[in-house]
C-alpha cells in the first residue's frame, strides 16, 4: 500500500548524491535534479496505482470466491428441496393410485353384489308369483271355496262359535254343567279362553235370560273389593251400565251356611241377585266369536 512504502531506491541514490555534491554549484545541480526527479514521481505515482489495482483486484477476487460459495450453497439447497418436494410428490400419487385403485375393487365388488341381489330377488318374486297361482288353482278346487261360495249364496254369519257354544252378536257363551264357587267358576271360564259373562244390555241380557230359563249361573260381576262397588270382570263398573237388579238387590245378606255377606252375582229368574261368593252354582262363560275368513285362513295354513 501507499502509506506502507519505504524511499525507493532511486530517490536515495539521488539523495546520496545531493549530499556529496560540492556547494559551490548549487544553482545548476537543482535544475539538474528538478528534471531527472520528475520521471521518478510519475513512475512512483504508478508504482502506487499499480499497488492498489493488485489490491484491489484481490478484494474482487475474494468477494468473486465468497458469492461463487454462496451462489453454490443456494443452488445446493434448492436442488435438495425440489428433490424433497418430488420424493412427496411420488409418495402422494403411490397412495392415491393405491386408494383409488381399492376403491374400484371395492365398488367392483359392491357392484357384483348388488347385481346378485338384484337377480335374487328377481327369481324370488316369479317363485312367488308362481306360488300364488298354484294357490288360487288350489282353492278354487277346494272345498274351502265351494263354502264360500255357499256362504255368498245364503248369506252365512261372518262370526262362528266351536261345538258347543251359543253365537249371538259377537260372542260365544257356553253354560257350564258344574257347580263351582264364583272364584273357581272363574279359573274354569279362564281355562276355556274365555271369561264369566259380561252383561252390558237389554239384548245379553234377554238372550241369555231365554237359554238360562229357571236355573242360576253366575255372572262377572263382584263387590268384593269394595263393598256396594260392583264390577264386572273387564274392569268396568256395573253402574256404568244397563241394570237388571231383582226388587230389593243387592241386600248384602248374611249367609249363614258360608257365614259370609253377598258380595258375587248371578242370574237367575231373568233377574240378578247377590250370593256368598262361597256357594255353588254353574257359570255362563263368554269369548269373542270367530271371525269367518279367520277359519278360512287356519284351514289353507293347515293344508
Amino acid at each position: 500500500m501507499r502509506g506502507s512504502k519505504g524511499v525507493s531506491p532511486r530517490h536515495s541514490g539521488r539523495k546520496e548524491a545531493d549530499d556529496n555534491h560540492p556547494p559551490g554549484g548549487e544553482g545548476t545541480s537543482v535544475e539538474h535534479d528538478e528534471d531527472n526527479e520528475l520521471p521518478d514521481l510519475i513512475m512512483d505515482i504508478d508504482d502506487d496505482v499499480l499497488d492498489d489495482r493488485d489490491y484491489d483486484e484481490s478484494e474482487s477476487q475474494e468477494a468473486s470466491v465468497s458469492y461463487k460459495s454462496k451462489t453454490q450453497g443456494i443452488f445446493m439447497g434448492l436442488a435438495l428441496l425440489g428433490l424433497l418436494v418430488c420424493i412427496v410428490l411420488l409418495c402422494l400419487v403411490a397412495y392415491f393410485a393405491t386408494t383409488y385403485s381399492r376403491a374400484s375393487d371395492q365398488l367392483k365388488a359392491a357392484r357384483d353384489n348388488l347385481r346378485n341381489a338384484t337377480e335374487n330377488h328377481l327369481k324370488l318374486r316369479q317363485q312367488l308369483q308362481l306360488r300364488e297361482e298354484q294357490h288360487c288353482t288350489q282353492f278354487q278346487n277346494s272345498t274351502e271355496h265351494w263354502l264360500h261360495l255357499f256362504c255368498e249364496k245364503y248369506e252365512c254369519p261372518s262370526r262362528i262359535c266351536e261345538p258347543g257354544w251359543f253365537l249371538h252378536l259377537s260372542s260365544c257363551y257356553i253354560f257350564t254343567n258344574t257347580s263351582l264357587t264364583w272364584e273357581q267358576s272363574r279359573e274354569a271360564c279362564a281355562g276355556r279362553q274365555s271369561q264369566l259373562v259380561v252383561i252390558g244390555n237389554d239384548k245379553v241380557q234377554n238372550f241369555l235370560s231365554a237359554q238360562a230359563k229357571e236355573k242360576s249361573y253366575w255372572i262377572g260381576m263382584t263387590d268384593v273389593v269394595s263393598e256396594g262397588s260392583w264390577i264386572w270382570v273387564d274392569g268396568t263398573k256395573v253402574i256404568d251400565r244397563t241394570t237388571f237388579w231383582a226388587a230389593g238387590q243387592p241386600d248384602n245378606a248374611f249367609n249363614r251356611t258360608t257365614r259370609r255377606t253377598e258380595n258375587c252375582g248371578i242370574l237367575s229368574q231373568h233377574r240378578w241377585y247377590d250370593e256368598s261368593c262361597l256357594r255353588t252354582f254353574p257359570a255362563i262363560c263368554e269369548r269373542t266369536a270367530i271371525r269367518l275368513h279367520l277359519v278360512f285362513q287356519r284351514i289353507r295354513r293347515s293344508r
